[in-house]
């Protein structure tokens, strides 16, 4: 839940901060202050009240620069949030305008937009990165795997190849050098071992 409240401003792990920068929530303006792009969340205060927000990097589905002025009048960071706001006024979060059935459904759960324009447009590439850097050190578990997982993929695909190329019983039978060149299997491969059997007794029987 995105709370705003008297906020003191981050101390530490400051990655980029920017002044002069008008927050919007669901298309509604907040205020102009001072967003901080810190190591561990997202920071904004107001300069003129002093109040403010943080918002958890697990919580930030998606962030992008938007300079198309008929997506938004101003150029921005955007920022899509997956939870609610509990600001005074607040339109409600997009999932939950037209209702639902099931609250308890992880499809409905509140999605908020945010976006964060800066006076100095300048710095959206510099503000976009430093948010690439900082989201990066709070990956999503569920897209990790463990070693365990990987070789036992592995093994399952080599299995399938093999067993694909070579199936049970059909393994190729090398015959003496005469015949070197023709692979035989299965029943094909008896046949010509008799074959070569009476070959070599008759030999024995000459004179």
């Amino acid at each position: 839940m995105v709370v705003l409240s008297s906020f003191l401003p981050p101390q530490e792990g400051i990655r980029h901060e920017e002044p002069n920068t008008t927050v919007y929530i669901n298309g509604r303006e907040v205020g102009k202050g001072t967003f901080y792009i810190t190591e561990s969340v997202l920071s904004w205060v107001d300069s003129d009240t002093q109040q403010g927000f943080s918002l958890e990097y697990p919580h930030i589905s998606l962030h992008a620069v938007s300079r198309d002025e008929q997506v938004h009048p101003r150029q921005c960071l955007y920022i899509m949030v997956d939870a609610k706001v509990d600001l005074p006024d607040m339109p409600l979060p997009l999932s939950s305008e037209n209702g639902s059935e099931n609250e308890d459904d992880d499809a409905d759960a509140p999605i908020t937009e945010m976006q964060f324009a800066p006076d100095n447009t300048n710095n959206l590439d510099l503000m976009f990165q430093a948010m690439n850097a900082c989201q990066a050190l709070h990956p999503d578990p569920q897209d990790s795997f463990s070693d365990e997982d990987i070789y036992e993929d592995a093994e399952e695909e080599y299995e399938g190849e093999y067993d694909e190329e070579v199936g049970a019983g059909d393994a190729p039978c090398i015959l003496p050098t005469e015949q070197m060149g023709t692979t035989h299997t299965g029943a094909e491969a008896e046949e010509a071992m008799d074959i070569e059997a009476g070959q070599f007794e008759d030999a024995e029987e000459d004179p």
